[in-house]
């Protein structure tokens, strides 16, 4: 399953509101959870950091479970003579990651904004838009 940061985030900050409450009930004072929250934050954005940069490393094998059309790997492969006129185009866009052809696919040809395919893949828009530009270049 992909990393979703709002989803994680709410998650977050529903726990804290609970712990909070709790250490309130057993006497604790301001400073104490203060002390605490900030720990935990510190924490929570360095396992966040973790998930972002370990996801998109794997990202490749598992990105199959989410596929949103009836399109494989395989099949995106075929699709891509339509954006190819020479077979030294086709080597360097095969030696791009899946996920970056998955998203040009999803750019291109299903006609999907790069936050929707940001949302779907679980990556940064920025990043969905520099692997399109970079594609774009390819083809070029």
């Amino acid at each position: 399953m992909a990393y979703n940061h709002s989803e994680e985030e709410k998650k977050f900050k529903e726990q804290q509101r609970q712990n909070e409450y709790l250490y309130r009930e057993c006497g604790m004072t301001d400073e104490q959870i203060a002390a605490i929250k900030e720990y935990d934050e510190r924490v929570y954005k360095l396992d966040r950091a973790f998930y972002r940069r370990t996801l998109l490393i794997e990202q490749p094998e598992n990105v199959t479970d989410t596929i949103i059309d009836e399109h494989s790997y395989t099949y995106l492969e075929k699709y891509w003579t339509d954006f190819i006129d020479c077979e030294e185009k086709y080597f360097r866009i095969m030696k791009v990651s899946a996920v970056m052809r998955k998203a040009f696919y999803m750019y291109k040809v299903l006609g999907m904004t790069q936050d929707e395919i940001s949302s779907k893949l679980s990556i940064p828009q920025q990043t969905i838009s520099y692997w399109i530009g970079k594609i774009t270049e390819i083809l070029k």
